[in-house]
């Protein structure tokens, strides 16, 4: 049976980095409106954080640009997000946010600047997929279908079901754009909108024993548990914040470390490598 056991900050800050078996970190939603639709400023000194954490790789869950309709800014946009991500060396998997689909080429141009995994449903190749990992298996999913925002369809149900019914892992971790119980100024337009399809997705994740939903959209980092899954908003990545900073507004990313056994340690840190909360999920 699961336990979930919170400690304080200053315990995962000292042993995180001796009891990991591998580590990651997630930022999402990197974006602006000025320049090049991305905050760069901000995503390099997050970045420059995440290298210190010697991480094994990065996820990253989408709202990477302020994206355009016009192809050929959309396209330019994406690539020098690229770039500025690959200067650090650090392998790294990417989901979509609402912000990269922008039109019917969208998804076109986002499997075209990335090279994703292609198992995914058939229409959602590179955008839906999943990976292991050591002992823990890794599953992006996508919130932003184009003209089906906020909505996981049956063939992304379907897909996800039989995908995770073969997992041999220990640890399952799930990313998407959209949080499922949105705390801030997306409630509404998240995948609580479609909330039968939400709930069928969250009954999945407690059925398979789904460590965490990881996910950006908001602006600001907050985590609950839902039905004994956590879900982890992780929206700092350089957006403006959507929040005050004791309701979770300022930029951050996580660092997960997971161990032999499937136990995962979650370290939230801010802009500045401050810790902002620690707390770990054990089997």
């Amino acid at each position: 049976m699961r336990k979930i056991i919170i400690a304080a900050a200053i315990f995962f800050l000292l042993a995180a980095p001796c009891f990991a078996d591998f580590r990651f970190a997630v930022i999402g939603d990197t974006r602006d409106y000025s320049g090049d639709g991305i905050n760069v400023k901000t995503m390099k000194a997050i970045l420059e954080k995440i290298k210190q954490e010697k991480v094994d790789f990065i996820i990253v869950t989408g709202d990477m640009i302020t994206g355009s309709a016009k192809s050929d800014i959309h396209m330019n946009r994406l690539k020098k997000w690229k770039g500025i991500i690959e200067r650090y060396g650090i392998p790294f998997y990417i989901g979509v946010g609402n912000h990269e689909i922008e039109s019917e080429m969208s998804e076109n141009i986002v499997r075209s600047v990335f090279e994703m995994p292609e198992n995914g449903p058939s229409g959602f190749k590179e955008l839906i997929y999943s990976f292991d990992y050591k002992n823990a298996h890794f599953v992006m999913l996508d919130t932003e279908a184009f003209n089906n925002f906020h909505a996981i369809g049956e063939a992304q149900l379907k897909w996800l079901e039989e995908d995770v019914e073969k997992n041999q892992k220990k640890t399952i971790f799930i990313f998407g754009h959209d949080p499922a119980y949105p705390v801030y100024n997306h409630i509404g337009s998240s995948l609580d909108k479609y909330a039968v399809k939400r709930d069928e997705l969250w009954s999945m994740f407690k059925k398979y024993k789904v460590s965490a939903y990881i996910c950006g959209h908001e602006h600001l980092y907050n985590r609950a548990i839902h039905d004994g899954v956590y879900q982890i908003i992780a929206g700092g990545g350089g957006a403006h914040v959507s929040a005050p900073e004791e309701k979770g507004g300022f930029y951050n990313f996580i660092v997960i470390d997971v161990k032999d056994d499937g136990a995962t340690g979650i370290t939230v840190k801010d802009i500045n490598g401050f810790v902002k909360d620690a707390f770990s999920i054990e089997y």
